[in-house]
């Protein structure tokens, strides 16, 4: 009854991630076909319909995925971040729409992490949906890559509505599955991500000043230790957030 139970748990996660995941896919395909009829440019139009093959692509594999019930957390290899970032450069524009200029700043060296290159696609399409239903009015997302005391730092910033001081408590549970604006939609899959990689994760969101994510990830290179995954829900604050009581901090 304990294996059946944990099954069942099992594939209700793994159902909830495959929602997260096409419903990413299908808001690429949207945007990049909103984005084609401004006429755009020659240049932009081939970054366009590359994001619309690479979503159509990955929605395939997806599927079978699914269907073969594989666990998402099973491939681990050497990865680049930036490399794969650059690789994932025409999705994640897309994927902001036409309000949202996404910029992507990698550093110069490479950032190898042993990692699950699809659990990792999956986080960064995630974040990007949320910095994008965030926004109200047309803004910026910014993904940014560093090397930091040899760890990969990872940080997905956003001008959007940010997140009240309630949601952003419960911002990294497992059950957070809303899709609503400064809902925290499926932060409980990145918390999911960064904690089986051996990360730290940390959230910082102000009302009406929009939202930065902060992903640590051991590097392959560098004597650091790994950073702790241990999970607060109560973030220290800083003296400007002792200041400001509607901003929050959360680090797990």
């Amino acid at each position: 009854m304990q294996r059946e139970a944990r099954q069942a748990d099992q594939l209700r996660r793994y159902g909830r991630e495959f929602i997260h995941d096409l419903r990413n896919l299908f808001g690429v395909i949207a945007s990049a076909r909103h984005m084609l009829e401004d006429d755009p440019t020659t240049e932009r139009r081939m970054l366009l319909l590359e994001a619309i093959e690479d979503a159509a692509m990955r929605g395939g594999r997806l599927t079978t995925d699914l269907l073969a019930l594989s666990d998402p957390g099973d491939p681990i290899e050497t990865l680049d971040l930036n490399g794969r970032l650059r690789q994932l450069e025409p999705l994640l524009c897309a994927l902001g729409g036409p309000t949202a200029a996404v910029r992507i700043d990698l550093c110069r060296e490479p950032l190898p992490v042993r990692t699950n290159a699809a659990g990792f696609e999956a986080v960064m399409l995630e974040l990007v949906a949320n910095a994008r239903a965030a926004l109200t009015t047309p803004g910026r997302i910014l993904i940014r890559t560093r090397r930091r005391n040899g760890n990969a730092a990872i940080i997905v910033a956003d001008t959007g509505c940010g997140m009240p001081p309630q949601i952003l408590e419960r911002a990294l549970s497992q059950i957070t599955i809303a899709s609503a604006a400064g809902n925290g939609t499926g932060l409980g899959r990145v918390r999911h991500y960064v904690h089986t990689t051996g990360g730290l994760l940390r959230i910082r969101s102000r009302t009406g000043r929009g939202t930065v994510v902060s992903i640590r990830l051991p590097a392959q290179e560098g004597t650091a230790s790994k950073p702790t995954a241990e999970a607060t829900h109560r973030g220290a604050s800083s003296p400007k957030e002792k200041e400001h009581e509607k901003r929050r901090s959360i680090t797990v």
